[in-house]
C-alpha cells in the first residue's frame, strides 16, 4: 500500500484492522501521520516485510512493535525518526531476516552492541546522525553489506576506515586486539 507524500493522512488503523496480510507499507512523507497509527499497524500485520516510513516522525513506540510484531520485517526506511538504540536493539534481536536499514537524520548517538546480529543485512544508512563510534559487533555484518556513515563525527573506527566498509572494519579492530 503505497499513500506517500499525504501529508493529512494522521492515522492508518483502518488498515491495520482491515488488512492483516499487508506485507508493504509506503508512508513517507506522511508528516502528520501519529506513531501510535504505525504501532497498530504493526501489531496487526505480522507479515510486513517492509516499511518506508521516512519522514513520518516515527519513534521508538512503532521500531519496538516492529520487532516484537512483525519478524519477517525485511526493510525499514526511516529517516528523520525519533529513535535510540534500545529500538534498533530489539530490531536486532527480533527481525534477523533484515536486509536494508535506512536510520539517517535520526540525532542517534550510537548503534547497538548487537548490530552485528543483523547478518542479512546488504545495507545500512546511519549518516548524518551524532556517531561518535561504532560498536565492535558491526565487523560481523555481511562483508558486502554497504555501510553509509557519512555526516557522522566518528572517531572509532575513523571515517576514511569507515568508508571502506566491513572488511576494513574489521581489519582495523582486529589490528586494535593484536
Amino acid at each position: 500500500l503505497n499513500v506517500h507524500g499525504c501529508t493529512k493522512l494522521t492515522d492508518v488503523r483502518a488498515v491495520a484492522a482491515n488488512c492483516p496480510r499487508l506485507a508493504k507499507l509506503d508512508v513517507s512523507n506522511c508528516e502528520s501521520l501519529t506513531d501510535a497509527s504505525l504501532a497498530a499497524v504493526a501489531a496487526s500485520c505480522p507479515n510486513l516485510v517492509e516499511l518506508n516510513a521516512q519522514r513520518a516522525r516515527i519513534t521508538d513506540a512503532t521500531v519496538q512493535a516492529l520487532a516484537e510484531n512483525c519478524a519477517h520485517l525485511a526493510v525499514l526506511m526511516c529517516e528523520y525518526a525519533n529513535l535510540t538504540d534500545r529500538a534498533l536493539a530489539a530490531l536486532a534481536n527480533n527481525c534477523s531476516s533484515l536486509t536494508g536499514l535506512s536510520i539517517p537524520s535520526c540525532d542517534l548517538t550510537a548503534l547497538p552492541d548487537n548490530i552485528g546480529k543483523l547478518s542479512k543485512l546488504r545495507w545500512l544508512d546511519a549518516s548524518d546522525n551524532k556517531l561518535k563510534e561504532l560498536p565492535r559487533s558491526v565487523i560481523y555484518l555481511d562483508a558486502a553489506c554497504q555501510l553509509s556513515v557519512y555526516r557522522n563525527p566518528l572517531e572509532t573506527p575513523p571515517f576514511d576506515i569507515a568508508d571502506q566498509g566491513i572488511p576494513a572494519i574489521r581489519h582495523y579492530f582486529q589490528t586494535l586486539v593484536a
